[in-house]
């Protein structure tokens, strides 16, 4: 090979790979303009080269988001102990910023000792899966689809609490929302679409009856998807680093930033890609 050409084509591969860097290593984001903003990522299961990108994205962001919430599937076998390392190292940027919230997924595991490690590495108060918490005036709902014998399903006890939290919320003055997180989606849009909670038009009933119900957030199928049944919004975000889910749409890597403006009362709602760039971006 002429020694000219083999200069050339070094040359172009430098410029290349310098183009490359530049794009994937973009991770400042301008100052925000909202009052308050929180954000929710699903189903990394050891994609951790895309979940860093994400994570490192968020915790540039001017304010912090005051909190967020992972949907499930962080893992890939229950209870692995390297695999929840991986995971909290790469969660550092965003955990010294703000809480992260956990909902468990199946990949989390049912099982007793499966279960005591969950709680214990993701500090889950309680006995239960499913908890609340509040932020501002929003309430946070976190609800779990994965009890042993009654998965893909919000029943019995969990399914009373729940109806509980919901009527003492609507009654308290000082909360105008209130968000809701699955794993499993109460009405799957993409690969599991023929398979919706067992319970999912009597949890739509609930939710509709209250309306300070803003949206309600599922993962489970790796993709983004949002999809609006009488009036109420319901969220798919499962894109935060495990192998997506194509054929369906929505199948791009992101997180989703909620974003509230109080003066306007407005809650807009965006996904973020793995180039830190604005995919989707609609008010609820």
């Amino acid at each position: 090979m002429p020694v000219k050409f083999r200069i050339f084509i070094k040359i172009f591969v430098l410029i290349f790979i310098a183009g490359l860097f530049c794009q994937c290593s973009k991770t400042e984001v301008e100052k925000s303009d909202e009052d308050w903003s929180f954000v929710v990522l699903g189903d990394q299961r050891q994609g951790y080269g895309v979940y860093g990108k994400l994570v490192k994205y968020i915790s540039n962001y001017e304010p912090s988001p005051k909190l967020a919430v992972g949907l499930g599937d962080i893992m890939l076998k229950p209870g692995n102990e390297a695999e929840w390392l991986n995971f909290w190292r790469y969660s550092k940027p965003l955990t010294d910023k703000m809480p992260l919230f956990i909902v468990r997924g199946n990949h989390e595991g049912n099982d007793p000792v499966y279960e005591q490690i969950l709680h214990e590495q993701a500090n889950i108060p309680g006995a239960n899966f499913y908890y609340s918490c509040c932020s501002e005036d929003t309430y946070f709902i976190i609800l779990d689809t994965e009890i042993r014998g009654e998965e893909r399903s919000i029943v019995n006890e969990q399914l009373f609490w729940l109806a509980n939290k919901l009527d003492s919320v609507s009654l308290e003055p000082n909360i105008k929302n209130i968000f809701i997180f699955t794993h499993q989606p109460v009405f799957p849009q993409g690969k599991f679409q023929d398979s919706p909670l067992i319970n999912a038009e009597e949890l739509h009933e609930l939710f509709l009856e209250n309306n300070k119900v803003k949206a309600i957030f599922g993962a489970h199928e790796h993709m983004f998807n949002r999809y609006e049944r009488d009036g109420l919004t319901y969220i798919i975000s499962g894109g935060a680093g495990a192998i997506l889910h194509h054929g369906y749409g929505g199948n791009y890597y992101h997180f989703v930033k909620v974003s509230f403006y109080q003066e306007e009362e407005r809650i807009n709602i965006k996904t973020i890609g793995i180039f830190n760039e604005v995919i989707e971006e609609f008010d609820l």
